[in-house]
């Protein structure tokens, strides 16, 4: 398999010792949160780990990188690590991730690739009431076992987002994350930014291997795919990432998702 351009291999990449304590399947930890082993967890470098890995958000979206792409994940969404897969993520003191670490011999079904998988609000729950609550250990090992139960793989589409490193284009594509409606022209970002625009095409294109036109429509069809989650209504989802009318909006959401907005959202939205 290719590496994207400055991914390290495997063996580069340094491997951490066991998270999970002895004789449990899993653990959870709080990626904001320090801990006393803290250096065997996760962390903003690149690493890897000899457990499955599993990577969600509490609340909000979070992003997590993998052999040189990120994954936006939104709430109910988490990423599937495999053991020995390099990664990397936010470790901020404001950091909504959590990561579950399960023994690669605990776990009872094909390991699969890296990809989403679900994390239910019941699954949230139990993962962190098992780290945050002590309790015999049979009891806890049933309730391990049920967690594993509960990570099915994602079947509801996802938007991967690229994010450039290169300052010159990473402030402009952070701009764009928190007001998805801007619609400024690749000229327009040239003049603010001091830079040319041809410039802004490349780095684009060298970070992300989108356009900047194809890499604003991914930003705004992430971040609509959070607000369907959340309930929010397809009209006032479009106005907010930038869609004048609803057919123009569904219709770009339909093209990259393979479903419309009303199909995505949550039974009940309108």
């Amino acid at each position: 398999m290719l590496r994207p351009p400055g991914a390290a291999a495997p063996s580069d990449v340094p491997a951490h010792r066991r998270v999970v304590p002895e004789g449990f399947l899993l653990t959870t930890r709080a990626l904001g949160y320090r801990y006393l082993d803290d250096s065997d967890g996760c962390r903003e470098e690149e690493h890897r780990h000899d457990e499955h890995t599993v990577l969600w958000p509490e609340r909000g979206i979070a992003d997590v990188r993998v052999s040189g792409r990120t994954w936006r994940l939104a709430l109910g969404q988490g990423l599937w690590v495999p053991a020995g897969t390099p990664h990397a993520a936010d470790r901020d003191a404001n950091s909504t991730l959590w990561a579950s670490y399960i023994l690669s011999e605990a776990w009872p079904r094909e390991v699969g690739s890296v990809g989403p998988v679900v994390v239910n609000a019941a699954l949230r729950h139990l993962l962190i009431h098992l780290a945050a609550t002590a309790m015999p250990r049979e009891q806890r090992l049933r309730a391990q076992a049920v967690c594993m139960d509960l990570v099915t793989a994602e079947t509801r589409p996802t938007v991967q987002l690229p994010l450039p490193r290169d300052p010159r284009i990473a402030s402009i594509a952070a701009a764009i994350m928190r007001d998805p409606a801007d619609d400024r022209s690749i000229e327009q970002w040239a003049a603010l930014t001091a830079q040319s625009a041809r410039t802004i095409a490349r780095g684009f294109r060298a970070e992300t291997g989108l356009t900047f036109s194809q890499w604003r429509t991914a930003a705004r069809l992430a971040r609509a795919a959070q607000l369907l989650d959340e309930g929010l209504p397809v009209g006032v989802v479009a106005r907010r990432v930038g869609y004048a009318t609803n057919s123009a909006f569904t219709a770009a959401f339909k093209r990259v998702m393979r479903e419309t907005p009303r199909e995505f959202a949550p039974s009940g939205t309108s």
